[in-house]
């Protein structure tokens, strides 16, 4: 990947202040999402199959350490109707520019109800 691309991107979660870089989220996200793991374990496919019916999209970043294979293999087993792209050279969160998710963002666009 271009620095180029790396610097764009860098540009959208970062504001240069006079006291450094400030993220441009939550930072408290962080803190909510490890919170999460510290209570039991819940089993959350209730909640996928819920959506059975409705257009449904994944798009997985290969290298995400979130999203393991086998539970992405399981989703796809669950609903084979699901668009579904892995994008390569990608941690959890895809840039959402790259061929392989603009094709499944337009496709689940064009499943949708008009």
């Amino acid at each position: 990947m271009p620095n180029s691309r790396w610097l764009a991107e860098a540009r959208l979660h970062y504001t240069e202040t006079e006291n450094g870089l400030r993220v441009t989220y939550d930072p408290t996200l962080r803190e909510a999402f490890l919170a999460a793991f510290q209570g039991p374990e819940v089993d959350l496919w209730p909640l996928f199959d819920a959506a059975a019916g409705l257009p449904l999209a994944l798009i997985r970043g290969e290298n995400s350490d979130l999203l393991s294979p086998e539970t992405t293999a399981e989703m796809r087993a669950r609903r084979p109707d699901m668009l579904f792209a892995q994008v390569p050279d990608r941690a959890h969160i895809p840039f959402l520019d790259e061929p392989e998710s603009v094709a499944v963002i337009t496709a689940f666009l064009q499943r949708l109800p008009q």
